[in-house]
């Protein structure tokens, strides 16, 4: 083995250990639920595979025997087709870092996808007819006809992803710029200095670098963004209750109560087992952790209403449209939301209106939608209506424990599941808020 040969196998044994560390950290240690970690994950093991694979093209020198033949061919089928793998995870990786900042369109991953599936047929065709590479017992490997083919396809994956960080280049710091650049450039230099140069293996080295500088500037900031969510997500248990359990909702209720023990004891009793159901399911939610079965937080909606509908009789109506139900969601997310269209809502009609609650799933979300007929509000058309009432803008006519509770709320559904809170309202015709469960996000624990 030739001085060249050892230190190609050399960086590339280097280079997937490196990742194996990195990939097996975000999984392990880090929240392996989480899409931008597997993402990473992802690009981590392709470049792992791509390595071994690579490995095989240095063991040995021609004329090879028929079982080192072999080795090297499936050595080098594995090495052509990872890069392709490997930039989709990366596409997944930005797409989805993005996506907590911004709305990213589906169409970037499906082309990414369908060049993958092009990709692999070519490279599955080179193991009959040798358009990108053959390998023989006499010449070892041998760059076929269409080689140049086979790093098109490649290189116009790097170049997509390299379009999406440009284009929402302004999504990102200073520090997460730098680190996607870096991955976009270091692969493509490496890439032509290999097909400039045979012999020379730095496309893994590259990457493996690329991937290390991603891993020590975005995904520390991301472990620092998950944890001061956690720190908000503990600070604001406390909120919930005050918006929640709100002194007027406890002395109408009970003075409902009190009047129904001098007109009707078995209503007031009924209003009592109800009452306390209210107070143990806020209770259970200053603990509760993890996402609860939506069925449980309708329940608690449908508690809420009852009790109301005992004060406002006949002017506060209620309609149910439940289609599915197979989903998780933060505790106490629906019931705030149900309170502000009763308290801010059709209350304030003299006549009184109706509130609304249906839930619907759409091809990546849940959606469960609460709406009022009531007086509504006036939106600020140059404020972002999917920001509103969660950065710290107070719309007129709204109480700040009401705003307290709503972004108590956009908190805890992106802390919790990646949700988000979107809210639109006509002055006179009322108010929709729709809470958005993503379906990676909406399983049952």
């Amino acid at each position: 083995m030739q001085g060249m040969e050892l230190l190609n196998l050399t960086l590339d044994g280097y280079s997937a250990v490196l990742c194996a560390m990195m990939a097996a950290y975000v999984l392990l240690v880090d929240n392996r639920h989480d899409r931008v970690n597997q993402c990473f994950a992802g690009i981590c093991f392709a470049n792992v595979v791509m390595a071994i694979g690579d490995m095989t093209t240095w063991l040995w020198a021609p004329p090879l025997n028929a079982i080192e033949a072999a080795v090297l061919t499936i050595g080098n089928f594995i090495f052509w087709v990872m890069p392709a793998p490997m930039f989709l995870c990366f596409t997944g990786y930005i797409v989805s870092f993005l996506r907590r900042r911004t709305t990213v369109p589906a169409g970037y991953l499906r082309f990414s996808a369908a060049l993958f599936i092009v990709y692999l047929a070519g490279c599955v065709a080179s193991l009959v007819n040798g358009m990108f590479f053959s390998v023989t017992p006499e010449a070892g490997y041998v760059r076929g006809d269409w080689f140049w083919l086979g790093q098109v396809i490649p290189i116009a994956l790097h170049a997509r992803n390299a379009w999406i960080v440009f284009r929402y280049r302004a999504h990102l710091n200073t520090k997460e710029l730098l680190s996607f650049s870096a991955y976009v450039l270091l692969p493509l230099i490496a890439e032509a200095a290999q097909v400039a140069i045979f012999g020379l293996a730095l496309m893994n080295t590259a990457v493996a670098l690329a991937t290390t500088i991603v891993f020590m500037n975005i995904q520390a900031a991301h472990r620092a963004e998950l944890a001061e969510r956690s720190r908000q997500l503990a600070e604001a248990r406390g909120d919930i209750m005050l918006s929640q359990i709100q002194p007027h909702f406890l002395y109408n209720t009970l003075t409902a109560i009190r009047e129904l023990c001098l007109t009707d004891s078995t209503e007031a009793a009924r209003a009592v087992t109800s009452f306390s159901r209210f107070l143990r399911e806020n209770m259970a939610s200053l603990t509760s952790k993890n996402p609860i079965p939506f069925e449980r937080e309708l329940r608690h909606v449908q508690t809420y209403l009852e009790l109301e509908q005992r004060r406002f009789g006949d002017r506060l109506r209620v309609e149910y449209a439940i289609g599915p139900t197979d989903f998780s969601l933060p505790p106490l997310v629906v019931q705030p939301l149900a309170e502000n269209a009763v308290r801010h809502g059709v209350t304030k009609r003299g006549e009184g209106g109706t509130v609304r609650i249906s839930t619907t799933k759409i091809p990546t979300a849940y959606v469960v939608t609460v709406e009022d007929d009531g007086v509504g509000f006036a939106l600020d058309h140059e404020q972002d209506t999917d920001a509103l009432l969660g950065n710290g803008t107070f719309v007129p006519g709204q109480s700040e424990r009401q705003h307290v509770g709503i972004a108590n709320v956009r908190t805890r559904l992106a802390a919790t599941c990646n949700g988000s809170l979107r809210i639109t309202s006509n002055p006179g015709k009322g108010t929709v808020a729709h809470i958005i469960i993503p379906l990676t996000g909406a399983s049952h624990d």
